[in-house]
């Protein structure tokens, strides 16, 4: 029988923004190719929605410093190289638990967005081997890491992220369902993870019958409710 190891509190938290952190710019990838598609096909107020939907000021004035900013600007915590080196951050600290194998593809994914940004290529289609590097991250950890604990933290933070950042771009309820379903399941095995009064709030307030994205009320008091319901 293989016996889980304690986890302290600070290395739980570390877990658990990594996989909020490899989720985020996993989703933005994908995000920014889509709103990218739009702008060369013509609607350039398509990247105003995009800053809008991060509850963030617009700190560039026009749709070509908009693509380069979110891929490479260290000040904008909502950038891909942002969440890349605090992905780094977390993912050095956890070596341990994780293994170094896993760690490489996060450091993998800050070298390549890191090169890009030197060459200060926007085309955000050639930030490809990002995503695979992140799909690999997710399946090294599947395939490595042994403690289900650990398992657990970094998946609870991957499915809060997906739902949040789900939500704030306004995907259908079925998406959102499936993700707070796993949510829940993968908390049954850590007691006291989940705010219990918040999580009451968000069963009541994800329903199909509730669900509705345009709502902009509706969406910050889910928003609200998901970034506090985890107890880290």
């Amino acid at each position: 029988m293989i016996t889980n190891n304690a986890i302290s509190a600070i290395k739980a938290n570390r877990l658990y923004w990594l996989g909020r952190y490899t989720e985020r710019v996993y989703i933005s990838l994908h995000l920014l190719r889509r709103y990218y598609d739009k702008i060369i096909d013509g609607e350039p107020k398509e990247y105003e929605e995009y800053y809008q939907k991060l509850d963030t000021n617009n700190p560039y004035p026009d749709r070509e410093s908009f693509r380069i900013g979110y891929m490479y600007d260290e000040k904008n915590p909502c950038s891909l190289i942002s969440g890349l080196t605090a992905a780094n951050d977390n993912a050095i600290v956890l070596r341990e638990e994780i293994m170094s194998e896993t760690l490489s593809y996060i450091e993998l994914s800050l070298s390549c967005i890191r090169k890009s940004a030197e060459k200060k290529d926007d085309n955000i289609t050639d930030l490809q081997p990002i995503t695979d590097y992140l799909l690999a991250f997710w399946g090294s950890v599947d395939e490595r890491v042994f403690d289900e604990r650990v398992r657990n933290f970094l998946r609870i933070g991957k499915l809060v992220e997906n739902m949040d950042m789900h939500i704030r771009f306004d995907y259908p309820f079925y998406r959102i369902e499936e993700a707070f379903e796993s949510l829940k399941l993968c908390a049954e095995t850590e007691e006291g993870i989940f705010d219990p009064m918040i999580l009451e709030h968000l069963d009541e307030l994800l329903s199909e019958e509730k669900y509705d994205s345009s709502n902009l009320e509706y969406k910050a008091t889910v928003l609200k409710y998901l970034n506090h319901l985890v107890l880290l």
